[in-house]
């Protein structure tokens, strides 16, 4: 840690000093200008910017030069030629030199118009520096400064400006008489020159050969959203992201992150990969937006140089890192009001009772009387004669009404702040950023937020021309604060009578009738508190051997603490008189943990790029890694505390061995890989890349550690570059691809750490003293010591497209994944005697498309851009041995049918006549007391009986059938971006085309216990007024009448519901203060944006507004997700 620290300070130190001039070796006679910018551009990180009219008549160039600086070589290697240059930002400008005009007064140019103006990306905004702005046919020009902007003067009003910048579109732009101007310039052909990041390395877009997605740090910075997974939700074709809740502070493994849909049923996280170090999903999570500078999905193919943990795809996150030029100061800030959306809205008093007045009838049973609604309507105060006591036949003594909704929500606050200096020189540039991000809950009682705090280091060094230095160092910290009870809290906001009220009349939290107050338990419940730590830094050296050769060399250590605290005091519940009901939570306890993991990582590899005369380009890269993994932490837990205001342990009762409950964790695990990738391309028509793959892991038995090679092949295409389509004039871009790999998955739950060892127990926790632990050395079960890798085969075909001047692109791709070794529990019989291992005896097959769109435009001063995309994924669960168990409702496998299945009965309608009635009883298997109002179902197989399975040695199948599954299909999104001036707007969509659930837990249907229910069912149920009804008569419980409740809602397409949504995610409205005001108030730009995020959704399956179609977990238990109106200013000094 100490040298860690030295080193910081020394590389600021030296951000300050002179930078070290790059040096070149150069020896060449009669070399054309071409091969001096080459050779140039080889041994430094310089670029080259000019029109091909400025180097016209260029001279063959002689030079000598050993280990010189930059500008003497330049200087020597341009003396005497018709050319200038400049340096601006590691980018070399040459110009025309300027020609002697003749004397004649009248003859010559009269510069008397003085312009100035900022040149920016039309996309990002982003000032560009090193811009060659000229005056159309004259000598006439400047380069825009660091800050993009530039000075000149013109010799007439109505000139025009000629604009170049290398990878951008050259660019016309008339004066007419203006002298302040807002120049945005476009990038040329985006997609072939973009740059993305691949394994080890990056690669212009247009040589891809691979399913890869990528987007920009604009995706982050224009959002306003406190999570960078939020940020990317919907952004990349293939990834599907699905948030679990709104609740402040969860972490990213929380999501339902997956590429390309399933492909395997143990584990589909796809691999993090930050700045090149294998991370995870939470400390993703947890990066400070404003920090990342791009994200690259790799989804197909491209994956395999990744091998065991690549067979559901790589993130690949590159955070920022300086520019050469003067320190630039640079604040992102957001304050938003977040409003809960898609609360459960239960019934009021009054509907409560005419609902359980229905239901008592249905049941044969008098109903309430009149002089009960009556005071329901007019808000009666409270009958105490009449008692607080509920039955299911009596009303009780309370008419008024409690929105628990609006008793239990509020509105909230959440903010995010990030402050970044940046700059550099020659030979170095840095980058240091904080960022701060507060999120507050909606819950109205008990402390409910998250705090996350960021600090980053990067810093790069080029101590000469064969050595760079990349370091990457940052700490995260974030604090969540929560109810100790809010789950249970969340799921009884439902269960509160509408009458009840949240107080007694003496203030104190009111425990009507035993059920627990949501509001006490949020209060008086205890707070859970969890603080997480993570501390990581990343050294990378790459060396250049020889012209073409560079060795990297990288060490990566990852340091994370977590510790987390739970206090559960006793919590004294009082009736409606003052008096104490009961205690609950006896005896209090408080329960602490911490645990810490330390990653450690060395890897090795070499990249060669040679050029083989003018046609043909070869790239061969290999090396090793070694990745280390320790993970160590306690448990504690102490009870009856002697108050319910300290909570240390050294207070808990330790007389009784029942209260004793400690536990510790210790494990190790290593992975060691070998990887090569070789590349050839010839004329950057033909493309095709080689890798393979060895790892070696710890989890496997040692003769099983290195039984698999992950190998890959990809081809590309690219027509365009073929003279018979350039002549046509249509094609920008026409690229066919064609990639096969296969890939390893070993981050699996059923596979633990040393499973193949046996008499050990799994999992790798330990008793301290505790007389309840499990004891080390028992038999776990038998081991499996010829397990080995789940090997998933990955298949894509694609195109990519751009015509109208690159205005218009599109990319399709088809995948097919297959995991043939997919481990599955094994069926034993019941004399087996102990849990058998799994054993790689399942198929798995995905497949699915991928489609994005894109038109973009620019008409005088308005520009606008439309991109659409669309992917789809589906499996099924082709072989599972013996292993295929399934049942009613939602089964996460069964053989044939996707994961995560729906299986339940046909619908046939409601029973509306007696002869319906007497005709659906003769029906073997269905309720004796069914009536009109009730469900009948489907006798699919013949057989005379409604049976789930049937009589299978008679052949018959059963009246069960497949209805759906859960799993989101038809993913989409829609950027619409429009800019006028300084103006600009952008609305983001996003939704998913397919979606079936059946929802669960006490409000997914009309309440069959006492319970209140859903709004939405009120009036929805059969009666003999409402025959035409969609759900069936309705019951209340503890009557006798809960077969016929859980009958009439067994699994079918009644009570499946489509949650297929369109959801404006994010809509912004900006201002970019013009150039000429910035530059009055010293700034080098400012934006200022209004945003709303989840302002809308269009979704049919929600049960009235009750559920979020997002919402994975369909229960009533839900943290409610929100509503977030949002200001932010982005300012740059």
């Amino acid at each position: 840690m100490k040298l860690t620290c030295l080193f910081i300070i020394v590389a600021l130190l030296q951000v300050q000093a002179k930078s070290m001039a790059q040096r070149v070796t150069l020896s060449v006679k009669n070399a054309s200008l071409s091969t001096i910018i080459t050779q140039i551009k080889v041994q430094t990180d310089y670029d080259f910017v000019y029109n091909n009219s400025a180097i016209e008549g260029a001279k063959p160039i002689t030079i000598s030069a050993n280990d010189l600086d930059l500008k003497t070589v330049l200087d020597q290697c341009f003396k005497g030629q018709p050319f200038t240059y400049s340096i601006v930002n590691k980018v070399i400008v040459l110009n025309r030199k300027q020609v002697s005009e003749p004397t004649h007064a009248a003859e010559k140019p009269v510069a008397d118009v003085r312009i100035t103006g900022v040149v920016r990306d039309s996309v990002s905004g982003e000032t560009l520096p090193g811009v060659s702005v000229n005056v159309e046919g004259t000598t006439l020009g400047v380069i825009s400064d660091n800050g993009g902007a530039f000075t000149l003067n013109v010799p007439s009003p109505t000139s025009v400006l000629v604009l170049t910048y290398i990878g951008y579109k050259s660019q016309r732009v008339p004066l007419n008489g203006k002298t302040v101007f807002d120049i945005r310039m476009a990038k040329a052909d985006a997609q072939l020159s973009e740059v993305v990041v691949v394994g080890y390395g990056t690669r212009a877009k247009g040589a891809v050969t691979g399913a890869i997605s990528s987007v920009k740090s604009e995706v982050f910075e224009n959002r306003p959203m406190t999570s960078s997974v939020d940020a990317l939700q919907g952004t990349i074709p293939g990834l599907t992201i699905t948030r679990p809740s709104g609740q402040p502070g969860l972490q990213g493994g929380n999501y339902g992150f997956q590429v390309r849909g399933y492909s395997s049923i143990n584990g589909n996280a796809p691999l993090v990969l930050i700045d090149n170090v294998p991370s995870d999903i939470n400390t993703f999570a947890t990066l400070n937006p404003n920090d990342i500078a791009d994200v690259s999905v790799l989804k197909d193919a491209a994956a395999a140089i990744y091998g065991a943990r690549a067979a559901d795809g790589v993130i690949i996150v590159t955070t920022k890192r300086g520019k050469k030029g003067t320190p630039q100061i640079t604040y992102t800030g957001n304050f938003g009001i977040k409003t809960p959306t898609y609360l459960r809205k239960m019934q009021n008093t009054l509907q409560f009772a005419e609902f359980m007045d229905e239901g008592l009838r249905n049941a044969g049973i008098n109903g309430f009387s009149q002089e009960v609604f009556d005071k329901i309507r007019a808000n009666a105060a409270p009958d105490l004669e009449q008692g607080w006591n509920y039955g299911v036949t009596n009303f009780p003594g309370f008419y008024g009404y409690t929105d628990w909704n609006d008793a239990i929500y509020k509105n909230a606050t959440q903010q995010l702040h990030s402050l970044s200096v940046s700059g550099g020189g020659d030979n170095n540039n840095y980058l240091v950023s904080v960022g701060y991000n507060r999120d507050n809950g909606i819950v109205r009682y008990g402390d409910n937020s998250s705090d996350r705090y960021n600090l980053r280091l990067n810093y790069d060094i080029r101590p000469s021309s064969k050595i760079n230095i990349e370091t990457r160092t940052n700490f995260d910290n974030q604090a969540n604060v929560n109810p100790t009870l809010l789950g249970s809290a969340l799921t009884n906001v439902t269960r509160q009578f509408p009458y009840a009220p949240v107080y007694n009349p003496q203030g104190q939290f009111y425990g009507y009738q035993g059920y627990e107050n949501p509001a006490q338990y949020l209060e008086e419940g205890g707070t859970a508190k969890g603080n997480l730590s993570r501390f990581a830094t990343n050294f990378k050296l790459d060396y250049t051997v020889l012209p073409g050769l560079k060795l990297t060399g990288q060490a990566a250590f990852r340091f994370e603490y977590n510790n987390t605290s739970a206090t559960s005091p006793t919590i004294t519940r009082y009736n409606y008189a003052g008096g104490v009901q009961d205690i609950r939570q006896t005896p209090n306890s408080a329960a602490y943990a911490n645990s810490k993991r330390l990653n450690k990582l060395y890897q090795l590899y070499f990249d060669y790029n040679k050029d083989i005369g003018t046609d043909h380009h070869i790239n061969l890269t290999g090396g090793g890694s070694l990745e280390q993994t320790r993970n160590e932490g306690q448990n504690v837990t102490g009870y009856n505390f002697a108050s319910n205001d300290i909570f240390t342990l050294n207070l808990a009762d330790r007389t009784k061995a029942a209260y004793a409950n400690f536990s510790g964790l210790l494990n190790n695990q290593a992975l060691a890989s070998y990887f090569g990738r070789a590349s050839y391309s010839y004329k950057n028509k033909l493309i095709v890349d080689l890798t393979a793959r060895a790892d070696g892991s710890s989890k496997f038995a040692p003769d099983q550690r290195w039984s698999a090679l992950f190998p890959s092949a990809a081809i590309a295409y690219n027509l365009s570059e073929e003279s018979f389509i350039k002549k046509t004039g249509i094609f920008n871009q026409l690229k066919t691809r064609v990639s096969w790999g296969r890939m390893g998955n070993q981050e699996i739950g059923a596979l633990g750490l040393y499973d193949y060892i046996p008499l050990v127990t799994v999992g790798g926790t330990y008793p301290i003293g505790s007389p309840n632990a499990g004891v080390p050395g028992a038999n776990a079960g038998p081991a499996s010591t010829n397990r080995t890798w789940e090997t998933i085969e990955n298949r894509n075909v694609g195109i990519d497209v751009a015509v109208l001047d690159s205005r218009l692109s599109f990319s399709f791709d088809y995948f097919n994944k297959i995991n043939n070794d997919m481990l599955v529990n094994v069926a034993v019989p019941a004399t087996f005697g102990a849990t058998p291992p799994s054993a790689n005896l399942g198929k798995l097959v995905t497949k699915g498309f991928e489609a994005t769109a894109t038109w973009k435009d620019k008409i005088n001063d308005f520009r606008y851009s439309v991109a659409v995309q669309i992917s789809d994924s589906r499996n099924k669960l082709v072989e599972l041995k013996n292993s295929d168990n399934y049942g009613e409702g939602l089964n996460f496998t069964r053989q044939g049918y996707p994961i995560y299945s729906y299986f339940g009965y046909v619908y046939d309608g409601i029973i509306q006549t007696q002869a319906q009635l007497d005709a659906y009883k003769q029906l073997q298997g269905v309720p004796s007391r069914l009536a009109l109002g009730d469900v009948m179902y489907k006798d699919v197989d013949g057989d005379g009986r409604l049976t789930a399975f049937g009589d299978r040695t008679r052949g018959l199948a059963g009246d069960m059938v497949y209805l759906g599954n859960v799993n989101p299909r038809y993913t989409f999104s829609s950027n619409i971006s429009l800019g006028y001036k300084q103006f600009d707007l952008a609305v983001f969509l996003q939704g998913v085309g397919k979606r079936d659930v059946i929802y669960e837990g006490n409000i997914s249907r009309p309440n069959t216990f006492f319970w209140p229910s859903l709004e939405y069912y009120y009036g929805k149920t059969w009666s003999p007024e409402r025959t035409d009804a969609q759900y069936p008569r309705y019951i209340p419980g503890n009557l006798g009448f809960d077969d016929i409740n859980g009958y009439n809602y067994r699994p079918s397409a009644n009570v499946l519901h489509s949650v297929a949504y369109l959801r404006f995610k994010v809509i912004t409205l900006g201002y970019n203060l013009p150039v000429g005001v910035a530059k009055s108030l010293q700034v080098r730009s400012a934006r200022v944006y209004v945003s709303g995020q989840d302002l809308f959704t269009i979704s049919k399956g929600t049960l009235g507004g009750n559920f979020d179609p997002e919402d994975g977990y369909r229960n009533e238990g839900t943290y409610p997700f929100n509503k977030v109106y949002s200001l932010g200013l982005n300012v740059s000094f």
